[in-house]
Formats: C-alpha cells, sequence, structure tokens
C-alpha cells in the first residue's frame, strides 16, 4: 500500500488503520506498536521503535533525521503490535523519500 511521498530531513506522522475483519478487537492502545522501516535493498533504517495507538489507528512517529543518512529512494513501513498471545506484523507501505 503505498503511503505517498515524503521529503527527506523531516518527522512526520504517519497513521495507519487497522481493519478487524472479525469485529473481535476494537482498541490497540495497549498492544505495544512498534514499527520498522526498511530501504529498497532491505536494509532496516529504523528497527522497533515505539508507536502509539488509538482505537484501530497506529500513528508512527517516523523521522528521516535519525538513523544515518536518509537517500531519495523507496521505502518500506511495518507495523507491529500484539493482541493476546498472537503478534501482528502489516505492511509494507511503500513511501518514496525525495527533494520536491
Amino acid at each position: 500500500m503505498p503511503i505517498g511521498q515524503l521529503v527527506p530531513g523531516t518527522k512526520e506522522n504517519i497513521r495507519v488503520t487497522v481493519r478487524d475483519n472479525a469485529g473481535t478487537v476494537t482498541d490497540l492502545t495497549g498492544s505495544g506498536p512498534t514499527f520498522t522501516v526498511k530501504d529498497s535493498t532491505g536494509t532496516d533504517k529504523v528497527t522497533n521503535v515505539s508507536a502509539s495507538a488509538s482505537g484501530l489507528v497506529i500513528t508512527v512517529p517516523l523521522d528521516t533525521t535519525v538513523g544515518g543518512v536518509w537517500a531519495e529512494d523507496e521505502y518500506r513501513l511495518f507495523v507491529k503490535y500484539t493482541v493476546g498471545a498472537e503478534v501482528i506484523t502489516k505492511g509494507p507501505f511503500y513511501f518514496v523519500l525525495a527533494f520536491t
């Protein structure tokens, strides 16, 4: 799923809405959400960074000023959270860093 285009050296809040097809989960607040970003070669830029959740929306505080130089490239965002005994990973959510 594409997120869009961001500018290198910025801090953005990216929201990922989770859908529970079974209708049993209504709040991910206590799910311990984290996120990982990989570049186009599969190299981790950031790994298991804390995110926040409210309802079924996970907010990722993406900071492209940490983890070394973020080149103009396509990146993949993965979010992870825990529901009961199940650890769930969603993604990849694609975005591009480019100077406009």
